[in-house]
């Protein structure tokens, strides 16, 4: 009988939500080493050159997987489909796009090429070939679903945030948006992954859209490891508190795909696992002030329970691709009787309108309130037969339906205390 063989294209493998889902292969209990032998080339993960491991996943089974940056696959390219014909895949992960939110105000002819032409390419290929497309999108889709009756509740307690006055920022909160929320992006960014998304499903119905929000990781340029670093360098941060939703670790978003993945694999037919439109976030929500307290506080945690004779202030750093096995060793700090954590420096709250003042630069405008309800999504993968679910170890919680509070701790955990001062 002919092997059964899973080939998967990543896009945009350099990205952050590309390196995440390389970098947690290993995660599956598939890859344990008793049946797997894995051989990605650690230069292929830096540099960037196709990655084509192939892994045993069951007897007579394996998977492939080829990992493609901008360089090596240009998605606005006129002969993407011949290219895609070379690679051949059973499934596309496209996590290519044009993130830049504010320059898409002046250069959305790009933002639509990428966000929105190229993913209708890569549905219509996906239909024609019988392929399972995976689509990553954002919560910047959303304007302001809840109008105005709530931000001005937020505006009324915004100037008097005071120590624990700042949880009451959320007390007025709504609920988190579901995937039947109307969709007014405020931004031509918005717009375009938007456009991204309704093209897609309608020339392939049978694709998956992931929409996430506030993505970071040890990876790349984001916002955790710039605030990281900023704690360490300035006295003071003033951080928008007027713009609400769910940080979202890329490594948690990876591992649930893989978890998608593995049932694919293992299905009888190749067929879609989830076709349509279903949201991923952390549970929870915060504002982007309340995100950075939070941030300083686990930080100084941490140095506490490594290092607590060392006041030293280095900049948190990314970790690299052969740091992958750090993760495996990271646990929940919870001390019984945490000591009163002092911030490095003042974080303090500031309108959407402030900030763009001190910026002295035109920005985009954000949807105010993004927080993303995923319990359609959860539900769906709860009806996944127990065979096809792959679990982490027992010693390390699964990070996928976790808060955002919780994911951020194994995140800045796997990074080790040498990389947080």
């Amino acid at each position: 009988m002919k092997a059964k063989t899973t080939r998967i294209l990543i896009t945009g493998a350099h990205g952050q939500l590309g390196q995440a889902l390389l970098a947690n292969l290993p995660w599956l209990p598939e890859f344990s080493p008793s049946r797997l032998r894995m051989e990605i080339p650690e230069a292929s993960l830096v540099s960037g050159s196709a990655v084509k491991p192939r892994s045993a996943i069951a007897p007579g089974s394996a998977i492939e997987i080829v990992a493609l940056g901008h360089q090596q696959l240009d998605l606005t390219s006129a002969d993407l489909p011949e290219r895609l014909s070379e690679i051949n895949a059973d499934v596309i992960i496209n996590c290519a796009a044009y993130n830049a939110v504010d320059a898409a105000e002046q250069d959305m002819a790009t933002a639509m090429a990428l966000n929105a032409e190229a993913p209708e390419r890569l549905a219509i290929w996906c239909r024609q070939q019988g392929a399972w497309l995976i689509h990553i999108s954002s919560d910047y889709v959303f304007g302001n679903v809840f109008g105005n009756v709530f931000w001005n509740d937020l505006g009324s307690v915004f100037g008097n945030v005071s120590g624990n006055a700042s949880a009451n920022m959320l007390g007025n909160a709504p609920r988190a948006l579901t995937e039947s929320d109307v969709c007014e992006p405020l931004s031509l960014y918005g717009q375009s992954k938007l456009a991204g998304e309704q093209r897609l499903l309608k020339a392939n119905p049978g694709a998956l859209v992931l929409r996430t929000s506030w993505l970071y990781s040890r990876f790349g340029s984001n916002f955790v490891l710039t605030m990281g670093r900023l704690l360490t360098e300035r006295p003071e941060l003033k951080v928008v508190a007027d713009q609400v939703g769910t940080p979202t670790w890329a490594e948690a978003l990876a591992r649930l795909i893989w978890q998608l993945l593995i049932w694919f694999h293992l299905k009888p037919e190749k067929s879609a696992v989830l076709s349509g439109c279903f949201h991923y976030a952390a549970t929870g929500q915060c504002s982007w002030y309340l995100f950075t307290q939070e941030i300083a506080e686990q930080i100084a945690k941490q140095q506490c329970n490594s290092a607590p004779s060392s006041q030293a202030a280095v900049p948190l750093q990314t970790a690299s691709p052969s740091q992958a096995a750090l993760q495996s060793q990271a646990t929940l700090h919870s001390p019984a009787n945490p000591a009163p954590i002092t911030p490095r420096c003042r974080i303090t709250p500031v309108s959407t309108a402030e900030y763009g003042a001190l910026l002295n630069r035109a920005q985009a405008p954000r949807p105010a309130y993004s927080a993303l309800d995923s319990s359609a999504l959860k539900d769906a993968m709860a009806a996944m037969p127990s065979a096809f679910r792959c679990y982490l170890p027992k010693d390390y919680p699964s990070p996928i339906w976790l808060s955002w509070q919780s994911q951020l701790a194994l995140m800045l955990s796997g990074l080790g205390a040498s990389s947080l001062g």
